[in-house]
This record gives structure tokens, sequence and C-alpha cells, in this order.
């Protein structure tokens, strides 16, 4: 243990003036240069002990004792120089030092008076003020989450997270802020807080490391008690946005314990801790909302180890007041538990964020299951009267928009309510393509533009303008890039700067007018009216040309959609000869044929299952047939129920996270609804 400066000090004045030296020959033969120095070495010994005192004295009060023992020898001492010399000098006699408490509501002190027997006017001028600094400090309470052992193999854990409980053991509730007077009960408490996801994925491994720092806004001597406890829960999410913290929705793989100041009194603060894991116990039907769930398997008392254990610290971290409110809102963002404010970021729509965070959404679907064919109806959508040329859902699935004729819908998932309306296209849109924060989607339409929309708070919607020289019928929208396809077979990129879309590239390879693009993380697949497929790689924002692929059985076929499989290594082909084909990207082979549809003259669409195993293509008869992907075998089909008289568009669509289909046709001259069917067990298939 390292020695404190402080003491060092005074046992260095003590050495120097010991008694060794009070005789008065010794005093005289000193030389006289050597005074003022002494006294200065004084005043910085006044001032350093007097910090020392007041530092000391939360620590151990022996120090302090020890301190102000030597610190009266030193005033014996002095006593007697100022006898011999008749010299006015600073005489420091034993102080008592005492902390001045601010009678504001925090509590801290802000100042410390040292107390003088001194009534010489000329001692009070000569000597210096002993006060410390006026900025005051504040003790908080860190925990820092640091990583874990290997945990057991699970395919639900992709980005697990910690989620922290402060916990009073006299009442088995959340542990009651300082502040008693609160007005708001919901505020009264302390609030669990949940540490950032480590993506599996992202940081190619499968051990959890955070290594992150939490600090929490009490005081520190308020939450480190002998009645509390610190419970540690890892979970994990399925989906995109995670469910709020208080909801019973999560993914729980392990939790853990820790008591801050042992039974036997000591406290475990200031080193890294290893704790062990335990299983989690049963789901409780109903419990109290100021109790986390956790409480319940540790007063229960039967505990069942978990392989693995965490890393964890508790430290005391020192702040002073003009940091605090810095840091407190820093912290705040950076730990506190509202994943939706950092997915959907500044562009949320208000009434989405509400859903989301009021109701308890549980998708159907679990995580890697295979997806089903929905058997029955559950809503029924009317736009307007001319149907729907196209509609998608979003990838957090909480959102779905319908483009009906010159004008986009955007429905809230799973209510089907009218969010808002986007109007701005003077033609008919062809294609939709939601971005991957959900909040921002690219319309393509036949008044020669493409436009990108931004969803806002307070019902606000921005959006631009992409010129183009002819129809524009198809488009990708990943991250900061676009690429449009044009009737002009151009094929465009555009990037974003600054929040404006700007034209990076322009490759004009197709011979036909381009139809459908595919993307897929840096791989992008275009298709043309001469049933010519180009594969392009995404690399700086610039696309390059990697292969061309000409398949001789679709060779001058108008290709109408292309799909590529969830896994990647497999392109859906549709073309207008009423035939849907399976092609393997590796060897450009067909593997499969879907025939059974109708799709000779206008273009239809067609989709992939979230899993890859179900596909479904719209026909010009109004039915939407089902096949099996892997082995082409026509399942089922769902029936328009409208007195089609000619061929039309369709558009369908299935969710990335429920056993949920949408469907619907367009119908200039009809009112033609749009049909959403989600599967039930106890139904047949329609």
């Amino acid at each position: 243990m390292e020695k404190d400066t402080m003491i060092e000090l005074t046992e260095l004045n003590h050495i120097l003036y010991s008694s060794k030296t009070h005789s008065k020959d010794n005093l005289i033969e000193k030389p006289p240069e050597i005074k003022p120095r002494k006294k200065k070495l004084l005043h910085l010994t006044d001032n350093q002990s007097t910090r020392s005192s007041s530092n000391s004295s939360e620590r151990n009060g022996s120090e302090l004792s020890s301190i102000s023992h030597t610190s009266s020898l030193l005033s014996h001492s002095w006593q007697k120089i100022e006898n011999e010399n008749n010299r006015p000098i600073p005489v420091p006699r034993p102080r008592s030092v005492s902390s001045i408490k601010s009678t504001s509501t925090n509590g801290f002190s802000e100042s410390i008076s040292i107390k003088s027997s001194t009534s010489n006017k000329n001692n009070v001028e000569n000597s210096r003020s002993v006060t410390p600094e006026s900025k005051s400090e504040i003790h908080r309470l860190e925990i820092c989450v640091h990583r874990t052992d290997a945990l057991k193999v699970d395919t639900r854990i992709k980005h697990p997270s910690v989620i922290i409980y402060i916990v009073d053991m006299s009442t088995w509730e959340y542990f009651k802020k300082e502040d008693v007077n609160a007005t708001n009960h919901e505020n009264t408490f302390i609030d669990p807080i949940r540490t950032k996801e480590f993506d599996f994925k992202f940081h190619k491994k499968i051990i959890p490391n955070w290594d992150e720092k939490i600090i929490f806004t009490e005081q520190y001597e308020h939450i480190i008690t002998e009645n509390t406890v610190i419970l540690f829960e890892i979970v994990d999410f399925s989906g995109n946005i995670h469910p709020p913290i208080a909801v019973n929705d999560w993914h729980r793989i392990a939790w853990a314990f820790i008591k801050p100041i042992g039974s036997n009194g000591i406290a475990n603060t200031g080193k890294q801790i290893r704790i062990q894991l335990y299983k989690p116990g049963p789901k409780l039907k109903v419990f109290h909302k100021n109790q986390p769930l956790i409480v319940h398997w540790l007063k229960k008392g039967k505990l069942k180890k978990y392989p693995s254990t965490l890393y964890i610290s508790l430290n005391k971290g020192i702040y002073s007041e003009v940091m605090e409110s810095e840091n407190n809102q820093r912290d705040f963002i950076s730990n506190k538990s509202c994943s939706l404010q950092k997915k959907l970021n500044s562009y949320s729509i208000s009434s989405s964020l509400e859903t989301c965070q009021s109701c308890d959404i549980k998708w159907k679907r679990f995580p890697g299951q295979k997806c089903k064919i929905p058997n029955s109806e559950i809503v029924k959508l009317q736009p307007n009267l001319e149907g729907c040329m196209y509609l998608k859902f979003s990838y957090d699935g909480l959102k779905l928009a319908v483009a009906t004729g010159k004008y986009v819908c955007i429905y809230s998932v799973p209510e089907y309510k009218l969010l808002k309306q986007l109007i701005g296209h003077q033609g008919l849109i062809y294609t939709i393509r939601w971005n991957n924060d959900n909040n921002n989607l690219i319309t393509t339409s036949s008044d020669y533009t493409a436009c990108v929309w931004t969803l806002k708070n307070n019902n606000q919607t921005d959006f631009q303008i992409l010129p183009h020289p002819s129809y524009v019928y198809c488009a990708e929208y990943h991250n900061d890039v676009i690429i449009t396809g044009c009737y002009d077979s151009i094929l465009r990129l555009w990037t974003s700067t600054c929040s404006k879309w700007t034209l990076c590239q322009e490759i004009e390879l197709h011979k036909g007018f381009i139809t459908s693009i595919a993307q897929l993380n840096s791989m992008v697949l275009s298709a043309d009216s001469h049933g010519m497929i180009i594969d392009w790689t995404l690399i700086n924002n610039r696309l390059e040309v990697r292969r061309i692929i000409s398949v001789p059985e679709i060779r001058q076929v108008i290709i109408s959609n292309i799909i590529l499989h969830p896994a990647g290594k497999r392109l859906l082909i549709q073309t207008r000869d009423s035939i849907l084909r399976m092609m393997d990207l590796y060897t450009t082979a067909i593997i499969q044929w879907f025939r059974g549809g109708v799709n000779n003259k206008v273009q239809t669409g067609c989709v992939l299952s979230p899993c890859g195993n179900l596909v479904f293509s719209c026909g010009e008869d109004g039915l939407v047939n089902v096949w099996e992907a892997y082995t082409a075998k026509q399942l089922a089909f769902y029936t328009n129920r409208q007195n089609l008289l000619s061929a039309t568009s369709g558009a369908v669509d299935y969710h990335p996270y429920d056993h949920i289909i949408v469907f619907g046709v367009y119908t200039p001259s009809k009112s033609s609804p749009i049909y959403i069917a989600q599967y039930k067990n106890h139904l047949s298939i329609l």
C-alpha cells in the first residue's frame, strides 16, 4: 500500500524541527534566510494537513488523529521560536476540522473551515487562508461490466446484453432514490439499466466482452449499504428492435448477484470480481412491477449453476458539480435502456413508437422456425378505389407501405391503422423499398422520378426527388446508397452527403429496360427486358461488373422480378412466360421450375418467405400461388374474390417475424381491397 503523501510531509516537518533542535544555541546558529523557507514549508504543511484531515475523515479516523498529534508537536516547537525571537510568526495550534454541511437538498459539503485561536491581527494578515477548491466532490457508483466466460451454445444468442438491477433486501423492491419527497411515485425507484449489445457477427466472437462502465446518478453512500443487492441478468432478443426492460419478452440466458458489502462487513468494491452465473427460473404469470423477475428466483433459494461466470467491478467515482450535469446527460443517453430511441434515432413516427412501447408485441414465428402458410383472414384494408400496385413491410415489421396509384399509405403493424399518406408523385408508383433504419424509403414512379421519403415526428415528412429521363421501374435502398433502374437501360447509383442525394455513377450495360434489382450486402443483381442478368459488386460506393449471366431458356424474355434467397446462394427469377425459376448462383444453372401461375402481359409481384422455404407469386388472374421452394410443389393458392375482366398487376409480401401475408391487385376501375392473412393452428389452408 502506498504511503499517504500528506503524512510524509508532516513527518518531514517533524524530523526537521524535532526536539533535538529546540535548544537556544541551535536556534541562534540557524541562518536567518532559512526562516522564510520554514514559514513556507509550514504553510504548505498547514494546507496539506487540512486537506489530508478532510479526506482521511471519510476513510479512517486513525489517520486524522495521527495528523492532529503531529500538528500539535509542531505548534509547540514554533511557540518556543516565537518566545525566543519575539517575532510575529503564525502559530498553527491544534485545529478542529469541521465540514460545514450546506442546507441544500443535495447534502454535499461545500466548504471546509479551519478554526484557529490566533487573535493577533498581524498574524492574521501574514497567514494565508487555508480553503480548498470551491468545487465540491460528488461520489457516484460506477459498475463496470467486463465480460463472461464462454456461454452455452444457443442459436437464439446473437447480441447479448446485461441488465443491472439494484434491489433493497428489506423490501425486495427496486432501491429507492435519495429524494424521498418525490411527488411522482413512478420516479421514486432507481430504474434498471441495460448495457449495449455485443453483436457476435460484427465482432466475430462468441464470447461477450462489453467492457462498459455504467454510472448511477444516486450518491455512492446511499446505494452501498448492507441491505443492497445488485443483480445482473444476461438477456437477448429476437428481431431488430428489443422490447422495453419491464416487458417479460426477453430471452433470458443467465443471471448473477452480488452484495456490495458482504456478511463479514468487507466491501466488494474497487476491484474486479468474478461472480457465478445461474440458470433462469420459471416465468411468473403475475409479479409486482417494482420487483424484477430475478428477485423471485433469488428468494426461492433453489439456484442452478450456469456453466459460466461474469466479470464485473464496483467502483467509487468522484465527480465535481460542474461535471455532474454533463455526465448525467451523456451517461443517461448512452446507458439508459430505451433502445427504441437508438434504432429509430431522431426520425421516428410518434404513433409507431407509442405502439411499440405500450404494447407487448409477440410475433408468432420463433427465430429459426420455418414460415407457415397463413390460413385465416385477419383484416381487410381499403386504401382507395384502385387497389394496390406494390406493398412492402419494413425491416422491423412494425410498418406496412402500400402504393395505391399515385400515393403511398403507411400503416402500423399489427394494428393496421393508417399513420400517414405520402403525396408527391404524379404517376403510377412501381416499387417501394425501405431502408434499414425503417424510417426512410424510396418509391419509383412513371413520372420520371424516384422519391426518397424521410418519416419524422409530429406527422412531418421530408422527401427529395431524384430526376430521371424516363420511367423508373425499380430501385434498391441500402444505408447511404440508392441504385435505380430506368427505361433508358442505364443503372444509376446515388449517394447521400449531408442528407442530400447526388448522382455518382451511371452504367449503360443492359440492352433492354431494367425491370428489377436485388441486393444482399455488397452483392447486387440487375435484370432487364431481354432476359439478361448482371452480377455487380458494390465497393466503396461504386458498382463494378463481376459477370454477365445469360440463361438460354429465358433469352429475349422479359424478366418481371428477381428475388435473392436469404442464404444468398440462389436467385428466384419471375419471367413473363408464366414460369418462375430458381437459379443456383454458383453454377448459373436452373434447378427448379414453378408452374401454375399466369404472367404474360403485365408486371406482377412475387416474394420468398424469410426462411426461404416458400414461394409466393401473384398472377394476372388475381390468384396468389404458393410453392415449396426446394421441391417446386404447389401447396396452395389465394383468391382475390374479385371478378377480373382483364389482366391486372398484383403485389404480395410476407412479414419478416410472423406468419402473416399481405396481397392485393391493382384495379383502376374497381374497388379492390388488400387482404391480410395469418396462420392459425385450428384452421385449414384457404
